[in-house]
């Protein structure tokens, strides 16, 4: 009987399944239980689905089953994977525009702006970031913001000068900030970050509060500096072989299109906003984690003015040091876009439909798919 019901049940799958449908494989590297695979994608390919009348499914594979933060790129590239998720900054010579977005410190706690303000520029002011991209056989989108990095320690680091020679994981702006401050950076996978940081091979790592959890840092690092190292963005949540977009109709792409600002939208807001503020309290309260004050806030506010002061020729330097033209247009874009974002951000708040809306009106509704 149960043979039975299982050839009837799959022979009424394939007959639901429309002629000419296609099937691809999304790899994400970050573990399952993070809101990206167990949440906001799964919300996207629905749409997906829906969108395209069930003519495309994505399946996803997560925990790095299929390849690691670093090894996505030549996954999609080569198609082992159809798509995945991309943190630029672990390969800044690959897509090293994207990468110098994601150098440039957001101050203060405004993922939402930031977020905006990198969709903006990645899909329509940042020509140089497409066709990096291009380059490598992909098509990019979905980017989203960092919740407020802080400095994540076994011991207690409460003032600028212990930053001098202390090991921490980092990147992106975060990286900048501690080299400028001194510390001796390594740059490693969050993944790879728990090993070190329990064995004491690392002193710290710069990360958000959900860290703490989704990768176990508070078990071994329970020492929270009080202090905002900005907001960094985009991660791009979605990477597509570009083959496999260009396989697709017009009406199939921009599908891609309308249900990607979901990924956006809920992953910065309900992650990087709302759940990393639940995981701290959780941890404070649950697991020993402490928030440690500053003795002098004043200090660490001077490095970071000094940071952002600086952070516009670091940026173009990095660019162009990847023979990046002209990235002062896309990094000067960026900032006025931000202000135009920080205003979008007030009337949205935490309102993930709001946030879809604007970022469709703003963004998306205005790529053209076939330049991607």
């Amino acid at each position: 009987m149960r043979t039975f019901v299982t050839v009837v049940a799959a022979t009424a799958a394939i007959a639901a399944t429309p002629v000419g449908a296609a099937e691809f494989t999304y790899g994400s590297w970050v573990p399952a239980s993070d809101y990206i695979n167990a949440n906001a994608l799964p919300e996207v390919f629905k749409r997906i689905e829906e969108k395209t009348g069930g003519e495309i499914k994505w399946n996803l594979i997560a925990g790095g089953q299929l390849a690691g933060g670093v090894e996505t790129f030549a996954a999609v590239q080569d198609g082992l994977m159809e798509a995945g998720v991309a943190a630029t900054n672990y390969v800044p010579n690959l897509l090293p525009s994207t990468a110098t977005l994601y150098g440039l410190a957001v101050p203060g706690d405004d993922p939402v702006a930031a977020a905006g303000a990198a969709n903006e520029v990645v899909m329509l002011k940042c020509p140089s970031c497409i066709e990096e991209l291009k380059a490598l056989n992909m098509v990019g989108m979905g980017g989203y913001a960092s919740a407020p990095y802080m400095l994540i320690c076994r011991d207690p680091i409460t003032t600028v000068d212990q930053l001098k020679n202390l090991r921490v994981r980092s990147s992106g702006a975060p990286l900048n900030i501690m080299q400028m401050a001194e510390a001796t950076t390594v740059q490693v996978s969050l993944v790879e970050t728990v090993s070190l940081l329990q064995r004491g091979a690392i002193d710290c790592t710069t990360g958000i509060g959900d860290w703490l959890k989704t990768f176990g840092y508070g078990d071994f690092a329970k020492n929270v500096t009080d202090f905002s190292l900005g907001v960094s963005s985009p991660i791009l949540g979605m990477i597509i072989n570009r083959d496999t977009w260009l396989s697709m109709t017009e009406e199939q792409q921009r599908a891609h299109l309308e249900a990607i600002v979901h990924l956006s939208a809920a992953h910065t807001i309900n992650n990087f906003i709302i759940r990393t503020n639940e995981v701290l309290e959780d941890q404070i309260t649950n697991n020993g984690v402490k928030m440690v004050a500053t003795e002098n806030p004043e200090e660490w506010d001077a490095l970071m003015d000094k940071f952002i002061e600086e952070q516009r020729q670091i940026g173009i330097d990095f660019a162009s040091g990847f023979g990046v033209e002209d990235p002062a247009s896309f990094i000067d874009a960026y900032t006025e876009a931000l202000e135009k974002w920080r205003g979008l951000s007030a009337e949205i708040g935490t309102d993930v439909e709001k946030f879809e809306q604007v970022l469709w009106d703003e963004v998306y509704s205005k790529v053209d798919p076939g330049s991607l």
